[in-house]
């Protein structure tokens, strides 16, 4: 399911103003493998879904200035370092269907491109001239704890990938590191920026929050739900991969439920018969997993649409409300 048309626009006026201040951004560096390690990954695409947001939310708002597109700028930069490290850690080899960075240079580089992409991307909300001083604080406060945050997501990631005595809790929480809170973010920012009420920023923080969580959670269900075309991966890959998704904690925590076909297929890795991974698809399902796990996708979504019937309606309410709908209804 590809995004609505009025998100898509948006995106199409706005993402490539972002990308200018990117790529201008990322090649102040005068040594030229390390700038070519930096710019390799955001050269390879990306909807700049979560750049955007910030302007985004400045429409919903009725006030919009350049500043919203360098802190966008900057929380790509940010998002694309958590990448190139998240590939290192993960032994992922591609990315964007290319090469992952420490592949296409080497582990040492890889390294040294995120450390700087990460500097880099303070430098420039540091050196915005259409950032208010007494706004910097603030800011630099939000992204430094959305940063801290997404770390501590990916370190429980890491220590839970051999673990079967996670908990729905411990999940959600983790996702709301790796995920969310830089949705929230986003969306805080674009509030800070265009000189909204703290009642006001405090919703969209809300509203960024919930839908990170419902976005993550449908992706999890995705990898059970749908055919490859709409998830651009095989059926099952993370059960394979033994992913500790949503459903599967589900499943593993309910008892008196026959999962002999999920646990033959979670984490098995390499070539798995099909049949037995839809029988295993069919453990979820007779567990109630999967329908658990629509719920809760459901109820993250209420609570972000909830959040922005507080704003007033206009094309940049439109445009958010859709962006809202449209992580729901990849499941639908």
């Amino acid at each position: 399911m590809s995004l609505p048309d009025m998100v898509k626009d948006s995106l199409k006026e706005h993402a490539p103003k972002i990308e200018e201040i990117i790529i201008s951004t990322l090649s102040t560096s005068k040594q030229e493998k390390l700038q070519s390690a930096m710019l390799y990954l955001i050269k390879s695409g990306g909807k700049r879904l979560r750049a955007t947001l910030p302007y985004l939310v400045g429409d919903l708002l009725g006030k919009t200035t350049h500043s919203h597109y360098e802190v966008g700028a900057a929380i790509e930069i940010i998002h694309n370092f958590t990448l190139i490290h998240d590939d290192i850690m993960d032994d992922d080899s591609v990315r964007r269907g290319r090469p992952a960075v420490h592949v296409a240079f080497d582990i040492p580089t890889a390294i040294n491109a995120g450390d700087a992409m990460l500097a880099t991307a303070f430098e420039l909300i540091s050196s915005s001239n259409d950032i208010e001083v007494r706004k910097m604080p603030t800011l630099v406060k939000i992204i430094g704890e959305m940063v801290r945050r997404v770390s501590e997501g990916q370190q429980l990631d890491i220590d839970n990938e051999n673990r079967r005595n996670i908990t729905i809790d411990d999940y959600l929480y983790m996702i709301e590191g790796k995920t969310a809170v830089m949705f929230e973010a986003c969306a805080k920012i674009g509030g800070i920026l265009s000189d909204a009420s703290e009642k006001d920023i405090e919703l969209l923080g809300k509203w960024g929050l919930n839908l990170g969580l419902c976005f993550q959670i449908v992706d999890d269900l995705i990898d059970v739900v749908s055919d490859s075309n709409t998830s651009g991966k095989p059926i099952g890959s993370d059960l394979i991969q033994g992913k500790m998704t949503c459903m599967t904690i589900h499943a593993i925590n309910t008892k008196d439920v026959d999962l002999t076909n999920l646990e033959a297929v979670l984490g098995a890795g390499g070539d798995i018969d099909r049949k037995l991974i839809e029988m295993a698809i069919s453990d979820l399902n007779q567990s109630g997993s999967i329908e658990f796990c629509r719920d809760l996708a459901k109820k993250y979504h209420k609570i972000a649409k909830d959040c922005l019937e507080n704003f007033e309606i206009n094309e940049g309410f439109e445009v958010l409300s859709k962006l809202t709908d449209y992580h729901i209804n990849r499941i639908n």
